[in-house]
C-alpha cells in the first residue's frame, strides 16, 4: 500500500493518531463517555501500535510482541482481525454469537487505513475534542479556545 497522507514520525505519535481515528470510527469521544466502563482501551492502543509497527516499520510478529509486552498470539490475532466484521458489529449487524474477531485489531486496522489515506485531519481532532469537552461540561474557556482554533 502506498502512503498517501502525511504519516511520518515516531511510532508513538502515529499510534496516537491511529488511536484517535479508531475512537472517531466508534462514534467519537461522546460515545465513549456513554459506555462509562470501558476496559478494552489499552487493548486498542496495543493494536494501534502493532499495526503501525508491522505496516510502516516492517517489524515481525515476535519483535512487536517483545516491544509491546504482549504475546505473539495476540499480535497474530490483531493482524488477522476482520475489519468488515468489526464495522458490522459496531453497526449492530452481527450478534456476539456471530462475531469472532479481535475488535481492537479490526478497529486499529480500519483507523490505520484512514490515517494512511490522510483522513485524520486536525479539524476532526479539534471537533471531537470540543464535543468531548462539551459532553463532560468542561470549562468554557477550553471550549472557546478549541472553537477558535477550528476557525483559524
Amino acid at each position: 500500500m502506498v502512503v498517501v497522507g502525511p504519516v511520518r514520525g515516531d511510532p508513538d505519535r502515529l499510534a496516537m493518531r491511529v488511536f484517535m481515528k479508531a475512537i472517531e470510527i466508534l462514534g467519537g469521544p461522546r460515545r465513549l463517555i456513554e459506555y462509562r466502563r470501558l476496559t478494552w482501551l489499552p487493548s486498542l492502543m496495543e493494536a494501534c501500535y502493532a499495526v503501525v509497527l508491522r505496516d510502516l516499520y516492517h517489524k515481525g510478529i515476535d519483535e512487536i510482541a517483545r516491544e509491546l509486552g504482549i504475546t505473539e498470539q495476540t499480535v497474530r490475532n490483531i493482524m488477522s482481525s476482520d475489519e468488515e466484521a468489526v464495522l458490522k458489529r459496531i453497526r449492530g449487524e452481527l450478534t456476539d454469537e456471530d462475531f469472532r474477531t479481535h475488535v481492537a485489531g479490526g478497529l486499529a486496522k480500519l483507523a490505520w487505513g484512514e490515517v494512511r489515506r490522510g483522513v485524520d485531519e486536525h479539524a476532526a481532532f479539534i471537533e471531537s475534542s470540543r464535543e468531548a469537552l462539551e459532553a463532560v461540561e468542561g470549562p468554557m474557556w477550553a471550549i472557546r479556545t478549541l472553537m477558535a482554533i477550528n476557525n483559524f
